[in-house]
């Protein structure tokens, strides 16, 4: 199948007459606790089947955007995010599982908009989704206020992959004026397990302030 992110520059191009420049850079940090004090530390464990995943916080953008992911994601390498995102518009930052079939992504873009504009936007972004995305089973959109007090627009549905379904869960939030476009990613049979791990990473969520420190994640996509 095409990727989501594939999909996402055609749904950009349409909105041309919205879009600016704007670009940013990739960090991580060992310590982000005094920023994600409203999640309290026995949260932050999880357990699928006999697996135990310990969740730790990531920045990017300068260190101005957190959340957390479980720590055995790392940074899918460049020439494994070729092969998955052939695109040169691949996502700045993509995460990936030890099997590399659990994704989450980031993708800042040139999309001017409010945040009052927000729910809209996930609106049109939708329609269009259902008209390029080989969508078995479409779940909705929906606007949500997180932990932080961040404002998210979600978009979930099902799409059909190569050998099997997918699940896409894309959230839309406003940074600095401009738009980024996250995604979560799944085999729908791995949906019921992986869920609680999506929504902690929505709720962790957040706006932080520019951080000192400028080194880059080793590993991580950048163009």
């Amino acid at each position: 199948m095409n990727y989501l992110d594939e999909h996402i520059l055609s749904l950009k191009a349409k909105m041309m007459d919205q879009t600016t420049a704007n670009n940013g850079d990739l960090k991580s940090v060992s310590d982000q606790s005094q920023e994600y004090s409203f999640i309290p530390e026995e949260n932050k464990l999880f357990h699928i089947g006999n697996e135990h995943l310990t969740l730790e916080s990531k920045t990017i953008l300068n260190g101005e955007i957190g959340f957390y992911i479980p720590k055995s994601f790392t940074p899918m390498p460049m020439e494994q995010a070729t092969i998955k995102y052939p695109s040169e518009h691949r996502p700045k930052v993509i995460y990936t599982s030890p099997e590399g079939t659990i994704n989450i992504t980031f993708n800042p873009t040139d999309t001017a908009l409010e945040t009052e504009e927000l729910s809209d936007f996930v609106e049109q972004m939708a329609d269009m989704l259902r008209s390029v995305q080989p969508i078995r089973n479409w779940l909705g959109t929906e606007m949500i206020t997180n932990c932080s007090g961040l404002s998210v627009g979600q978009i979930r549905f099902v799409a059909a992959g190569i050998d099997s379904n997918l699940y896409n869960e894309l959230l839309l939030f406003i940074h600095k004026g401009r738009v980024v476009i996250g995604s979560f990613s799944c085999l729908e049979a791995d949906l019921e397990a992986w869920l609680p791990i999506a929504e902690y990473w929505i709720q962790s969520l957040c706006i932080l302030p520019p951080s000192p420190y400028s080194a880059n994640e080793k590993g991580m996509i950048t163009r």
